[in-house]
């Protein structure tokens, strides 16, 4: 019996490498993490979603990522009040809509 179920796990589908999407805060700044140590810039788009978020947390580690990843901020600071943010995510879309045209576009 014990086979089985370590043969059963053996087999389950891998968590996907990055999940922006998840509503667990832990694991949306997991995957922010690991775009940016892995230098990995085809996240850019499902990272600037995260300077959206309501979790202070995931809007910092979103922006360091971002930092990392491009060098810029486009006047983004994850503390602003959220009329300020929303003005600095408008440029981080517009910029990332010019500097990656090949991606599916972001909306802002």
């Amino acid at each position: 019996m014990c086979g089985v179920m370590l043969l059963a796990g053996a087999c389950a589908a891998p968590p996907p490498r990055n999940d922006f999407s998840t509503p667990d805060t832990a694991s949306r700044i997991e995957s922010i993490d690991t775009a940016a140590r892995d230098n990995d810039a085809s996240n850019v788009r499902q990272i600037v979603e995260q300077l959206d978020s309501e979790e202070p947390a995931v809007r910092l580690k979103a922006i360091l990522a971002l930092k990392n990843l491009t060098g810029e901020t486009n006047g983004y600071h994850y503390d602003d009040p959220p009329s300020m943010r929303k003005h600095a995510i408008k440029r981080w879309v517009a910029y990332v809509n010019r500097t990656y045209p090949d991606t599916t576009r972001a909306d802002g």
